[in-house]
């Protein structure tokens, strides 16, 4: 018997609808068989980032604000790059979103802060 090819690439709006559906009825836990249950052709772990990532309904989406880069950049100086501990801090951004930003925009200006050029 030939397994089942997986999905991969970027999310439909279709499947983002139907995670979020499936998800609504069986919660978040046991993403492999909520993706199988859900008929995605996705694996638990697409699901599961997805989800933790992009759809969870208490998430802040849009740019990040001024109070949370300052509070980002002390909180990595205390830290280091621990960023769930970091994201527990700022409610409704996940760990990911905030790496990310520190990597793509955050490093340079904390360094720069940190000589005082600021």
């Amino acid at each position: 018997m030939q397994e089942e090819k997986l999905r991969k690439g970027p999310w439909l709006d279709e499947e983002d609808e139907r995670l979020a559906f499936v998800v609504s009825i069986l919660g978040e836990h046991h993403w492999d068989a909520l993706a199988k249950a859900s008929g995605l052709r996705r694996s638990g772990k697409s699901c599961r980032l997805r989800w933790m990532n992009y759809l969870r309904p208490n998430l802040k989406h849009g740019q990040i604000t001024e109070d949370e880069e300052n509070l980002i950049i002390k909180l990595q100086k205390q830290l280091g790059n621990k960023w769930s501990k970091i994201a527990k801090q700022l409610p409704g951004r996940t760990d990911n979103e905030i790496k990310n930003y520190w990597r793509s925009h955050l490093r340079k200006k904390a360094l720069i802060y940190e000589q005082g050029s600021i």
